[in-house]
């Protein structure tokens, strides 16, 4: 597993983070970094299923 810490840095999940900027985050991270999975205790990923393409934050 690598971390990109560039990506990391200038990709901070926002404070108190809504649940469509977490699946945002969360599949933009997935796209962009190996350092870990998208965590199984959140409905993240039960919210990416149901999409065709990862939601990316621009």
């Amino acid at each position: 597993m690598t971390l990109n810490g560039e990506w990391h840095r200038s990709h901070r999940m926002p404070t108190r983070a809504t649940r469509e900027q977490r699946v945002r985050w969360h599949a933009a991270h997935a796209m962009a970094c190996s350092c870990r999975e998208i965590p199984l205790s959140t409905d993240v990923v039960e919210l990416l299923k149901g999409r065709r393409k990862p939601a990316v934050s621009k």
